[in-house]
């Protein structure tokens, strides 16, 4: 400071060229002033028109501009009655460029450099650039980069400007080698560095950084460090002082904690008091501590919190409430008085919705729970926010109560959505020796032009499979929340083609759907769907559990393929041709003029289906859920007069425990069950369950689980018919379940676009209810990560399956994937 004072002086004296005589002053004249405008100079300038100039004003005018630190050079004439101040301005920062910084992003070094006064179309100084060094090392140094090397230019540019260019070598980071906390009797230093974000190098730390020193780290572990031992009753405890360490050579931090630890506390008497405007028996209940408990500071807060929330329910947005020890250090005793100020009782004067682009905003608000000139209620608005994050167009929610200005009983609620790319575009092309070239495209908008409903449309062709899928559904279609869908399907299959189960099929149909709010979690979901399904199989080709069951099947046969040889008769009843003695006796496939006869059996069904679901949701949002439960359990059957006559009860539950900020538990069962009933002993083979694949029991390929279809005599000569499994032909019952570990996900941004779980499925599928094992079970284990990525949602599981049978078909890697718009 002295040093500046004296170089302002030095530069004062050296800017008068000759002894001024007193003369009053008639004008002022600014030579050099370019980018500062006159006006500012004006206003540091004390010499003003009519004024008497003396050598001492004079004097003071050049130390008032060149404190500005606007200019490098400052002088002051006379001509005549007019002054004349002659300036040299200093150059302006055109830009700074930073490069090479990796561990701390370039927004934060230029928000250090702005608090020095580096900012880009500021005047520069020379005399910054140590002063830029030094910052930017003091940034580096906080986090542990106690190598790092800061060389700062600068180069000038016309019209009296510079660019200032900064380049960083971080050099590697200073590691954790030891951490010491000395004072501890009570607790190990085990228990208490276990608590810390800061750790010694460990396997994960390539992962976490754990082992990298960051003053900001420290300082956030010691205030754990002291949490730990206030909520253990110890409320003397106090940090004495903290040692950090570095070896010469920069590559090693040893810290030590010195700690006092001081006597354990009990809670005593516990009161409540202030303005009561709820009961007084309504706040003790809340309390969630008891006399003679080991004191914890976090059941104090968590007791201010509680009594916060229920004011807040009842409009009190701005309630606080203050916990007030009383301690008996004698007696070892703190007793508790918590004081009520709930302020004014708050309504809400407006609702606004920012950042949804595509979404109307009648199509949010109606989710919305919170109401524009109501009593504002903290649990509403919490309700209101989740099921906000449950639609399919929502990737995240922010909600913000702030003040209306002017007033203290009234808040606005701003609203601000991430909107998620909700359209979904799937197109593929494959080709395999078995099914040839395939084709696949599908189309479901879930937001359709920002007004919540549903269209979806998907067109699949392949040699042995062509679908053709629309389906549309309005979630509002009257205010009250209840939802209309509507949907039209047609499908051929030729499975043989493709090596499955053996026979053919095409279907179509249309249904309608209704669903109904019976309350805030709940629905009711209902559906009629008329279907035609035409089934042929083939005797000699098709799985004969497969085509033995279709024979048992009501229905109409209308058709059989080619002629039967002379003699043979046709039963209809039971799907076979008599007298079978004119049938080859090792193959049931006859010959006629050199040709092949397959004996061809179709029949064709129509069904009126009705089907009614309930379904409870309380999952906190649409993707990735951390917590809360969902469960879901229906019916399906076809009515009386159906060709075929079935029923089918499923039942699933997801339950998610989030066990830390970042860890969640999800625990998933799913059984379903199915029968006929009337004229039909068995529910028909086309309706069966099927399990395994991408969203079941992964590790297995797709629908592979259960029951297999025998095999034909010639191609296995050696066994007996039944012996070796064949096709996946499903079964009656399906039970499968899963539990997941999710964590979050390496490199990934923050955000709910991504998630990584450790998995352990099982299940399968049995023939009927009578067959059910639990031994038979099959099990796999691995990593799934599901991604919402810009390119559309991503699915890759890493599975090792075991308990498996040696014939079911496993999968060690799996994937799906789509594109989103």
């Amino acid at each position: 400071m002295i040093k500046s004072l004296l170089l302002i002086t030095l530069l004062s004296l050296s800017s008068v060229g000759f002894a001024f005589e007193s003369f009053e002053v008639e004008d002022i004249r600014l030579v050099g002033a370019d980018r500062i405008s006159h006006g500012t100079i004006f206003t540091y300038l004390p010499i003003e028109k009519g004024d008497t100039v003396t050598q001492s004003s004079v004097t003071r005018s050049i130390k008032s501009l060149f404190r500005t630190g606007y200019f490098s050079d400052v002088k002051i004439s006379r001509d005549g009655s007019v002054l004349v101040v002659s300036l040299t301005e200093r150059p302006a920062i055109a830009s700074i460029d930073i490069d090479g910084n990796k561990a701390i992003k370039t927004e934060e070094l230029l928000k250090g450099l702005r608090d020095i006064g580096l900012v880009e179309g500021e005047v520069f100084d020379k005399l910054q650039l140590d002063r830029v060094q030094n910052e930017l090392v003091r940034q580096y140094y906080s986090r542990g980069k106690y190598n790092v090397v800061v060389d700062a230019k600068v180069k000038e540019l016309d019209r009296n400007r510079v660019r200032v260019s900064i380049d960083i070598d971080e050099g590697k980071a200073a590691k954790i080698k030891h951490i010491k906390v000395v004072g501890n009797t009570v607790f190990t230093d085990e228990e208490l560095i276990d608590t810390f974000e800061s750790d010694t190098t460990n396997l994960l730390s390539w992962y976490s950084s754990d082992d990298q020193y960051s003053k900001e780290k420290l300082n956030g572990d010691l205030e754990k460090l002291k949490s730990y031992y206030m909520d253990r009753g110890y409320i003397d405890f106090n940090v004495e002082s903290v040692q950090v360490t570095i070896s010469q050579d920069k590559k090693a931090i040893y810290i030590t904690i010195n700690i006092s630890e001081g006597k354990q506390y009990t809670f005593g008497e516990m009161k409540v008091t202030g303005d009561m405007v709820l009961d007084k028996e309504i706040f003790e209940r809340l309390i969630v501590s008891e006399k003679g408990e080991i004191f914890a500071r976090n059941l104090t807060e968590a007791t201010s919190e509680r009594m916060k929330i229920v004011l807040g329910n009842v409009g009190y947005a701005f309630a606080e409430i203050t916990p007030v020890p009383e301690i008996d250090e004698e007696k070892l005793v703190v007793d508790m008085t918590y004081y009520i100020s709930p302020g004014k009782r708050v309504y809400v004067r407006k609702i606004n919705f920012n950042g949804n682009i595509k979404t109307k905003d009648e199509v949010l608000r109606r989710e919305m729970r919170q109401f524009e000139g109501g009593w504002y209620s903290k649990s509403l608005v919490e309700r209101s926010k989740i099921r906000l994050q449950q639609q399919p167009f929502v990737e995240e929610v922010e909600i913000e109560t702030p003040k209306v200005p002017g007033t203290d009983d009234q808040v606005d609620v701003e609203v601000t959505i991430k909107e998620r790319n909700s359209g979904q575009f799937t197109f593929s092309v494959g080709y395999s020796q078995v099914t040839g070239i395939n084709t696949a495209v599908s189309v479901s908008l879930q937001n359709l032009l920002g007004t919540g409903n549903t269209l979806s449309f998907a067109v699949n062709n392949s040699s042995y499979f062509k679908q053709l899928n629309v389906f549309y559904e309005n979630p509002y279609y009257t205010d009250d929340g209840i939802s209309r869908g509507f949907s039209v399907n047609y499908s051929t299959s030729n499975f043989g083609e493709a090596n499955i189960a053996r026979y053919s099929s095409s279907n179509g149909g249309v249904g309608m759907q209704m669903s109904f709010p019976v309350s805030e979690y709940d629905r009711i979901f209902t559906r009629l769907a008329y279907e035609r399904k035409s089934v042929k199989a083939f005797l000699g080709s098709t799985a004969s559990l497969i085509f033995s069951d279709l024979c048992a099947l009501g229905g109409y046969t209308y058709s059989t393929q080619p002629l039967l040889p002379t003699g043979v008769e046709w039963n209809g009843l039971d799907c076979l041709p008599e007298p079978v003695d004119q049938l080859p006796p090792t193959d049931p496939i006859g010959v006629r003029d050199g040709e092949l006869i397959p004996f061809e059996v179709r029949k064709s069904f129509t069904f009126l289906k009705a089907e009614a679901r309930w379904s409870r949701d309380s999952r906190n949002r649409y993707f990735n859920p951390t917590r809360g439960s969902y469960y879901r359990l229906g019916a399906e059957f076809s009515t009386p007069g159906s060709t075929a006559e079935f029923y089918k009860f499923e039942a699933k539950t997801n339950k998610l425990f989030p066990l830390t900020e970042n860890l969640t538990l999800s625990l998933t069962g799913e059984i379903g069950y199915g029968d006929g009933y009337g004229e039909s002993d068995k529910l028909p083979f086309f309706e069966n369950f099927f399990a395994g694949g991408v969203s079941s029991v992964r590790g297995y390929r797709d629908n592979t689980l259960g029951p297999k279809s025998s095999v034909l005599i010639d191609e296995y000569p050696d066994l007996p018919l039944t012996s070796k499994p064949g096709d996946p032909v499903g079964g009656s019952l399906k039970t499968v379940g899963s539990v997941e570990l999710v964590f979050p996900t390496p490199f990934a941004k923050a955000g709910n676009t991504a998630r990584l779980a450790w998995f352990w499925d099982f299940g399968n599928v049995f023939s009927k209810f009578d067959d059910f094992e639990a031994r038979e079970f099959r099990h796999s284990t691995g990593l799934a990560l599901k991604w919402q990525a810009p390119i559309g949602p991503i699915i890759i599981n890493f599975a090792y399956p075991f308990n498996d049978d040696k014939y079911d078909d496993t999968e060690s890697i799996q994937f799906s994937f789509g594109n989103t718009f």
